[in-house]
């Protein structure tokens, strides 16, 4: 039997690194029972240098109201470190540069 976590992705974005280089969070889509899911999960690198997804992570449906929430919740982050003095230009520069 195939988990959500391993079905295949339709989309996948590395959002951390370690910095060992040995395990990563990703956010990923993908669709399991006709439903697609949107995942932030860890990944680790296997003994075959393959990345792999773990156990480790959330998974919820990919609707119109979740996706709204995330991104608010971002938006809402972004001003936050904006208010409190934090580089986000470091933080533009690096996403425009992902684009």
């Amino acid at each position: 039997m195939v988990d959500i976590w391993q079905e295949p992705e339709i989309y996948s974005r590395i959002i951390h690194e370690k910095e060992n280089g040995l395990e990563q969070v990703r956010l990923t889509i993908n669709t399991f029972r006709d439903i697609e899911y949107i995942h932030l999960r860890k990944y680790y690198l296997d003994f075959e240098e393959e990345w792999k997804p773990s156990k480790e992570g959330i998974a919820m449906p990919l609707d119109l109201t979740n996706s709204y929430e995330l991104f608010a919740a971002l938006v809402e982050n972004l001003i936050s470190c904006r208010k409190q003095g934090d580089d986000t230009q470091t933080f533009w520069k690096t996403y425009n540069r992902s684009l």
